[in-house]
């Protein structure tokens, strides 16, 4: 797509599935204050003809996969959740670490033969670069004492978060997957190495407990998450798919015991908006577990 608007003939067709799967360690240092490192894995094809025989158009896919980018934050709450179980606001500030796979490469199918070549930054593990990761976590309890009806909203919570991730250097060093190819590139070093983009992740929405005994709970919200076509710090210099989406995220939570949970969420995006000629997801399916020991 380009702009607000899917093309009805793409100017690239590019079908691409990543599948992502994090391991999360979190320690509570105190009840206010907890450390949690991010260990994410990824996998992704790509089939295109662009970062092939162009001149044929013959599509071809390119794969990919590996450890991603390493995330290690801290967190704190700003109420005591002893005093305030039922609202809250934490704050967040953390790093992520060059430690991913962002140079992965399959081969291309040229009109000269087969060559190894990156793939696209779409399905490389990890952004080869520094970050530094600002986030905000806020949720309350929809029943104030002090209104009428308030038992009604008991097992009602409304919830926000947002995330930002600042990556102040400009590219990694990686070649886009045409990078050799002068006759697309024209030598413009912005199409030639991929960029080290900032990121970005808003939610809020409403969440009902259904069946309190059993830890059953159902919510509803909005998800706005992309890459900016500019980095709020350093140069934006370099290959990226820039564009965002906004999505309606239903989803459900289980917990059969205080030790372990259980969520799926559905985001289905109900508007996408593309600075440059991106592909971006339908939807997505999210599933996770938590343990506490």
């Amino acid at each position: 797509m380009l702009g607000d608007e899917p093309l009805d003939h793409p100017l690239v067709y590019a079908n691409t599935h990543v599948y992502g799967f994090t391991i999360s360690a979190s320690y509570a240092v105190t009840d206010r204050f907890d450390l949690t490192l991010d260990i994410p894995f990824q996998y992704g094809t790509r089939q295109t003809w662009i970062e092939h025989d162009f001149m044929s158009m013959t599509l071809h896919t390119m794969r990919a996969g590996g450890i991603g980018d390493l995330r290690l934050s801290a967190s704190y709450w700003l109420l005591d959740p002893q005093k305030s179980p039922n609202r809250n606001i934490a704050l967040s500030l953390g790093v992520s670490m060059p430690s991913g796979v962002d140079d992965a490469t399959d081969y291309s199918y040229r009109a000269t033969g087969r060559i190894l070549r990156p793939v696209d930054p779409a399905i490389q593990p990890g952004d080869g670069g520094w970050g530094v990761i600002l986030a905000a976590h806020a949720f309350t309890s929809l029943s104030f004492p002090q209104l009428p009806y308030a038992n009604w909203f008991k097992n009602t919570f409304a919830y926000a978060e947002g995330a930002y991730v600042i990556t102040p250097q400009q590219t990694n060093g990686v070649q886009s997957p045409i990078g050799d190819e002068h006759a697309l590139t024209m030598g413009d070093k912005s199409i030639i190495f991929d960029t080290i983009p900032d990121q970005f992740l808003a939610r809020m929405g409403l969440a009902q407990v259904v069946w309190p005994t059993k830890g059953l709970s159902v919510s509803a919200g909005l998800r706005w998450e992309g890459v900016p076509g500019h980095d709020l710090i350093g140069g934006s210099n370099g290959w990226r798919l820039s564009g965002n989406s906004l999505s309606f995220e239903p989803g459900v939570t289980w917990s059969p015991r205080a030790q372990d949970s259980f969520s799926v969420s559905v985001p289905i995006a109900v508007h996408r908006h593309a600075t440059s000629l991106a592909t971006i997801a339908d939807w997505q399916l999210t599933i996770s577990y938590t343990h506490q020991f």
